[in-house]
């Protein structure tokens, strides 16, 4: 069958490569590809002890995928991560298969168990590789299923797995249906809707941090490919593309464009603001253009969500402020407007999420320059790449701008911290808990 041979081999290099992780817990995983040296820190692998307890994780995986509305349609309509999936013991040892005859009643994945000598397909690994074959509807290894397989790793929250994995197929050779920018894009959206679905601020931490170190090192090996590149072709070059913020007059638009400013930031993209704050225009790289944006389009409805609530609570009232009462001719202390409130928690919460994603992406960095430390003192090439790719793209703005007639600096907005303090603090918090998903967009309030 096409691309079979190819696709175990890639498999066979994944486990291997979960194998070693496994065996250096803490440390990262170094993985050659091509002219770099990638770091990975991959989820842990479950293992398992017989076919019983592959069945319970089985059924964990589909209920999962079920609750979170990660559909896997067989094309005439049915859910097939909402068809049973049964578990069954195979007498022979040298592989496990999935059977497709009981479709659409169920799924059949047969496994050998450790008696037989089965203990190898007893691992996360060999029973998702099924599971994907289950989802996928169509048999072979084909594209299809591939791309079946990497969606799924990452909609049960195993979005270093999935990289790891993609780079694999890629190393033999092996397209995924999707290119690696998109499947970047796609890995981040899946780790925001993570964040969103979890009350616990940890987990949300954890994703959050993820989605930012993903992209991040997405940028890394673009930067790196781009300075080893010998085809023009296979560049990456600086573009411009301009976002709608918001229609003039509505309020809070220069924060919109504040936070927008902190995610730009992070990314090595440059901003350039119209004066009524309804709309920017980004400048950089494609790729870093569309992690922006994703990442904006996520945040700015959970702060515009923090900042109601916050108001609804009434908690804003306990910010006073002295207010002239022409009528009783003296000085009063009355709450502070809600629209005070509101720009001092906006305020607070962009900063505040521009700290998170600097300090994700200086992490990140840093780690992808130690992985490519030479022996001898001086520049990694990683690190003479990424100098070379935020030169291109201050170079880019400033040609633009003198095309453009770009002037002035922008100003904001007034500070409104210092009138709601305690509005400011309640915006801080709020961001180092927020939510990152993608389901609601901010004009559907």
């Amino acid at each position: 069958m096409p691309d079979t041979r190819e696709v175990y081999a890639a498999e066979d290099l994944f486990a291997g490569w979960l194998d070693e992780a496994a065996r250096t817990p803490g440390e990262p995983l170094r993985v050659q590809v091509g002219p770099a040296l990638q770091a990975f820190e991959p989820e842990t692998e479950p293992r398992f002890t017989d076919p019983a307890h592959v069945q319970e994780f089985v059924d964990r995986v589909l209920a999962h995928l079920v609750a979170t509305g990660s559909r896997y349609d067989d094309g005439a309509g049915l859910d097939l991560a909402g068809v049973p999936l049964v578990v069954r013991a195979r007498r022979g040892h040298t592989r496990a298969h999935y059977e497709y005859d009981e479709l659409p009643a169920r799924g059949v994945v047969a496994i050998p168990p450790r008696e037989v000598g089965g203990a190898w397909s007893l691992r996360a690994a060999v029973v998702l590789h099924e599971v994907a074959h289950h989802l996928a509807g169509a048999e072979g290894h084909g594209s299809s299923f591939r791309t079946t397989f990497l969606r799924l790793l990452e909609d049960i929250g195993r979005p270093v797995q999935a990289d790891l994995l993609h780079t694999a197929y890629r190393l033999h050779g092996l397209d995924t249906g999707v290119d690696g920018e998109d499947r970047t894009l796609l890995r981040i959206g899946r780790l925001l809707r993570q964040a969103e679905r979890t009350s616990n601020a940890a987990e949300r931490e954890a994703f959050f941090a993820k989605a930012q170190s993903l992209a991040t090192r997405h940028q890394i090996a673009l930067a790196v490919a781009r300075a080893t590149a010998g085809a023009e072709e296979s560049r990456e070059d600086p573009t411009w593309e301009t976002v709608l913020i918001g229609e003039s007059g509505k309020r809070s638009l220069a924060r919109y464009v504040r936070l927008l400013l902190e995610i730009a930031r992070a990314n090595e993209v440059r901003v350039a603001i119209y004066t009524s704050n309804t709309r920017v225009t980004l400048y950089g790289f494609p790729s870093d253009i569309a992690v922006v944006q994703a990442l904006y389009a996520t945040l700015v409805t959970q702060m515009v969500a923090d900042g109601d609530a916050h108001l609804r609570s009434g908690a804003h009232k306990a910010d006073q402020r002295e207010v002239w009462d022409a009528r009783r001719r003296r000085w009063e202390l009355r709450p502070v407007h809600g629209s005070t409130a509101r720009a001092a928690f906006y305020e607070a919460w962009a900063d505040h999420i521009g700290e998170r994603l600097a300090a994700a992406r200086a992490e990140a960095r840093a780690s992808a320059i130690a992985a490519d430390a030479p022996v001898t003192a001086g520049p990694t090439s990683t690190e003479l790449a990424l100098r070379a790719r935020e030169v291109e793209v201050v170079d880019y703005f400033g040609r633009m701008q003198r095309d453009h007639g770009i002037r002035g600096t922008w100003k904001g907005a007034a500070q409104a911290g210092h009138a709601a303090p305690g509005s400011r603090d309640a915006g801080t918090l709020a961001a180092a808990r927020a939510r990152l998903g993608t389901e609601r967009a901010l004009n559907s309030r």
